[in-house]
């Protein structure tokens, strides 16, 4: 019988996007298309960008739009907040086999509210949208600003076959 040898390590950054793919797809699915109807009856069937136009111009539907806009992204902020802080895992990340990781000896809530501080439609955070990803393609450890300062990172377990390992192993 082959025994086999894991270890944890840092997430391969393609299957990080997989999973936060697969994550907004689930919020799309489930938060986003409900809202849809809101949203539809004050926009006038045009492209994006007139449709875009029209709601930057436009005081009145900016105003309608907010409570909305606030609604959507507290949903998306509960959804990777309870998850991650129950299961370690989101949707994404259980179909991909990754999950967050303290550096510490175990994950505090204080670490998961400030990896998903990006979902919280506030100036400075709502710059972590932008500013998050970026930082992740720079790093060789793949992890995000807020995983930097909330002491997280997202990982998986790695096997390695016994006929691969080295001698004396």
């Amino acid at each position: 019988m082959k025994k086999s040898k894991s270890f944890t390590g840092p997430a391969l950054l393609w299957k990080r996007i997989a999973a936060f793919l697969i994550d907004l797809l689930v919020l799309c699915l489930f938060v986003f298309i409900p809202f849809r109807g809101v949203f539809a009856g004050s926009l006038e069937e045009a492209s994006f960008l007139e449709s875009l136009k029209n709601i930057t111009s436009n005081e009145e539907i900016i105003k309608e739009f907010i409570p909305y806009y606030i609604a959507m992204s507290l949903l998306a902020f509960l959804y990777f907040f309870m998850l991650e802080n129950k299961m370690r895992q989101t949707i994404g990340k259980k179909i991909m086999n990754l999950y967050v990781a303290s550096n510490g000896k175990e994950m505090k809530k204080w670490q998961v509210f400030v990896r998903n501080l990006m979902f919280i439609p506030v100036f400075p955070f709502d710059l972590l949208v932008i500013i998050d990803p970026l930082f992740m393609l720079f790093r060789s450890s793949n992890q995000r600003l807020s995983e930097i300062l909330s002491r997280t990172r997202v990982v998986e377990n790695y096997k390695i076959d016994k006929k691969f390992a080295f001698e004396g192993d």
